[in-house]
């Protein structure tokens, strides 16, 4: 086909997760991004081995996720006279029946005695048909044993209704 008109009745449902998200990316742009919303994502060190992330809600390429309620995550112990970087993503999957999930994730790094690098992580667009992608939130630097000061790695998207307001 074509073309389908998405947003008029077609005497079926025929309107997908792929439809909406390609009109919000649209939008709001192909990238992602942290919304204006509950705590905007905010993380706090709860622990030595605990980051908790407030609530919020996020758009990665064009898919909405809402994070109604704080969610803790399990930071795994460093090494002493180590370096590591770990990544706290936003993990989106799409299982083979079509079913999609968005999860916290933390993305373990590898300890060093240099200088640490970011793990890798999915990079590729939901848009382009990944069945997994990640959208990386924050770093969280860990020296010896100790989890540092998480690093926030998101944008936050100015709200239209704020745009071109005098």
């Amino acid at each position: 086909m074509a073309s389908e008109l998405i947003t008029g009745f077609a005497g079926r449902p025929h309107v997908g997760s792929d439809d909406v998200g390609a009109f919000q990316a649209g939008i709001l742009g192909v990238g992602s991004y942290v919304l204006q919303t509950g705590q905007q994502l905010k993380a706090t060190v709860a622990s030595a081995n605990k980051v908790t992330i407030g609530t919020g809600d996020l758009v990665m390429n064009g898919r909405h996720v809402r994070m109604a309620t704080a969610t803790d995550l399990t930071i795994q112990n460093g090494s002493q006279g180590q370096k590591r970087n770990d990544l706290i993503v936003c993990r989106y999957s799409k299982a083979s029946d079509g079913k999609e999930t968005a999860t916290l994730v933390v993305v373990k790094g590898t300890a060093t005695s240099g200088t640490p690098a970011d793990p890798s992580y999915n990079k590729t667009s939901i848009l382009d048909g990944a069945s997994v992608s990640d959208m990386p939130l924050y770093r969280i630097p860990i020296t010896n044993l100790s989890v540092g000061t998480p690093v926030q790695l998101f944008k936050v998207l100015t709200p239209l209704g704020t745009v071109g307001i005098p």
